[in-house]
């Protein structure tokens, strides 16, 4: 396969500690206005698939991969105005459906399950929410049954936390939760707690139960807390779920922060100031392959950045000015081995006029 290099540059002065090689897929897609991309192994070959979520009218698409990192789009279209995309087993068959959110104020989010051959159908649920801007989803399981619910970020609107009874029939839970709330493992149980981000307040934590009724644990203040994403990993190798936060909107610009958990969903601020970010969300890969995570941060607007993990928490920069295909408009980016050589690789969906682009990694 033909491989050019990715269009990236280094920092005039950059505190780069690693050689990591990132180059760009010859693949070209159409710009269609993608806000993420959900990835999984969706026809069951062993290989990482692709859900494109696509706004405006612009149907969501569904791409298959041929094993070594080039997609062919299945030709299923989905629905218009996707936004959030998230990919798990919502009805017990054991593959992966879909659950996508619409930001556009007259669709509802869907559930689409899956055959086992990466062919979606319509589960035909209405959720009630066509008249509210599903922002986006994570699939998490809130109550302990061992089934993927539903929580659904909105524009202006509470978030939504939807129950799922195991066949992928979901029902809203009626729980209330502060809005930017991140799920994680942030304690020594088994069940999914939740990190908050309050604008211009700080930060808390809020564990569960077990099943699914949260209480505030732990809380700091930050002024500087604007939008951006929060990262739940285990950063330090201690076994728990510390965060890596941006905070960073067309408001202000804040240095990204990382921030240690004790194991009890009790943090502390490593006094790390890693650069400025809009709109940044957060995604995790052993990118350098020594077995700790490093992240990979898109910005919206300006370039994306990737921050290499010392194995104790502490980052340094990676000199790599990642700018995607020059638009600058990334939105998310989805990290996983796309080419089956063992490392991590990234899909960046591109939003206005942008092209999703697959960067593979080619460190040594």
């Amino acid at each position: 396969m033909t491989i050019i290099p990715v269009c990236c540059s280094r920092d005039e002065e950059p505190e780069s500690t690693s050689d990591l090689t990132f180059t760009v897929s010859p693949q070209v897609f159409q710009p269609v206005r993608t806000f993420q991309i959900a990835l999984g192994d969706l026809d069951g070959d062993g290989d990482i698939d692709a859900a494109f979520s696509n706004m405006g009218d612009n149907h969501s698409t569904v791409w298959m991969n041929d094993g070594n990192g080039h997609f062919t789009d299945s030709g299923q279209e989905l629905t218009a105005w996707g936004h959030g995309a998230g990919l798990g087993d919502l009805n017990g068959d054991g593959d992966p459906d879909l659950f996508m959110t619409c930001a556009s104020y007259s669709h509802n989010s869907k559930i689409y399950f899956n055959d086992g051959t990466g062919t979606f159908t319509d589960s035909g649920q209405d959720l009630g929410d066509s008249l509210w801007s599903g922002n986006g989803v994570a699939l998490v399981d809130v109550n302990n049954d061992n089934h993927p619910d539903a929580h659904v970020i909105y524009y202006e609107q509470p978030d939504k936390i939807y129950l799922n009874d195991g066949h992928g029939n979901f029902t809203d839970s009626e729980l209330i939760i502060p809005e930017k709330a991140t799920f994680g493992f942030l304690d020594s149980d088994s069940t999914v707690d939740i990190f908050v981000k309050e604008h211009s307040k700080g930060y808390k934590t809020m564990l569960n139960d077990g099943h699914g009724h949260f209480s505030d644990c732990w809380q700091m203040d930050d002024n500087h807390v604007v939008n951006g994403s929060v990262g739940l990993c285990d950063l330090d190798g201690d076994g728990d779920e510390d965060a890596f936060i941006c905070n960073g909107d067309q408001s202000g610009m804040f240095p990204s922060k990382v921030l240690l958990n004790n194991g009890s969903g009790h943090f502390s601020d490593s006094g790390q100031e890693l650069g400025s970010t809009i709109g940044g969300k957060v995604g995790f890969g052993d990118f350098d392959g020594d077995q700790d995570m490093d992240v990979f941060v898109s910005n919206f607007g300006i370039p994306n950045k990737v921050w290499i993990n010392d194995g104790n928490g502490y980052f340094s920069d990676s000199g790599l000015i990642l700018n995607g295909d020059g638009s600058n408009n990334t939105t998310h980016a989805a990290i996983a081995d796309l080419d089956n050589d063992g490392d991590p690789d990234v899909f960046i969906a591109n939003f206005a006029e942008g092209k999703n682009q697959v960067l593979f990694n080619e460190t040594e």
